[in-house]
């Protein structure tokens, strides 16, 4: 079990500067002009008039298109959390077989 926890504690820097990097990447497209975001937008309406006002999940999927290693930063994050809600299943069953 130990060295799924290393794991685990190797996995967290991974994510976050996997996360950070991708975000900030995609972020860039509030700095295009209108002509060249406005096509990439998917839930963000069309009518909006600063490219600025895209919303989130735009920049998560644009980053999904354009920038392949969030995709790192999301199984590395399923990794965390799986783990975590591992670890908290196994501690309830113990403590329900001991009682």
């Amino acid at each position: 079990m130990s060295k799924w926890w290393g794991l685990w504690w190797i996995c967290i820097p991974i994510f976050i500067v996997s996360y950070i990097y991708s975000m900030i990447l995609s972020s860039k497209i509030v700095y295009l002009p209108q002509s060249d975001c406005k096509p990439q937008f998917i839930f963000t309406p069309q009518d909006v008039q600063y490219c600025s006002d895209i919303y989130p999940i735009d920049v998560f999927l644009i980053a999904l298109k354009t920038n392949p290693i969030i995709y790192i930063s999301i199984l590395t994050g399923l990794y965390i959390v799986g783990f975590l809600v591992y670890v908290f299943l196994v501690k309830i069953q113990r403590r329900k077989s001991f009682s």
